[in-house]
């Protein structure tokens, strides 16, 4: 019986690993500042800007969160994004993901499509302080 208890207890430690989603690699952080939210009835739209994001240089975002019918503090984004590097490089991007609310944090997850290739995105949206906090992965 301790042996089933035990190759259980394995087995579940093992699966719990095997499902944890863990984000490695070159990557880049970035602060930007909330330059307007614009509300509507099931959306809002939420711009910003920042100084400097890694490779990309001054960026300009635009997110629209979407509810989710059932869940009001949960849903879907799609947004746009341009930065210009100091060199005067363009990138673009299109920007789709899921959003979470817990109190006056917005927690966000992308997958984004910009000019040079594929990029994974998480980061937190702060409502108070008008900051929106992220880190960039690059996707192989």
């Amino acid at each position: 019986m301790k042996f089933k208890v035990l190759l259980s207890t394995s087995f579940l430690a093992l699966s719990f690993n095997l499902l944890a989603f863990n984000v490695t690699g070159d990557s880049f952080k970035s602060k930007f500042e909330i330059t307007s939210i614009t509300v509507g009835a099931d959306h809002s739209t939420i711009n910003a800007t920042s100084a400097a994001a890694g490779q990309y240089g001054k960026v300009y975002l635009s997110y629209t969160l979407t509810s989710n019918d059932t869940a009001r503090n949960q849903g879907t984004f799609e947004g746009h994004g341009r930065g210009i590097s100091p060199e005067g490089d363009l990138a673009a991007g299109v920007l789709k993901g899921v959003w979470t609310r817990d109190g006056k944090v917005i927690s966000i997850k992308s997958l984004d499509d910009v000019t040079d290739g594929v990029n994974y995105m998480q980061g937190e949206i702060d409502l108070i302080s008008g900051e929106i906090n992220i880190e960039v992965f690059k996707v192989d």
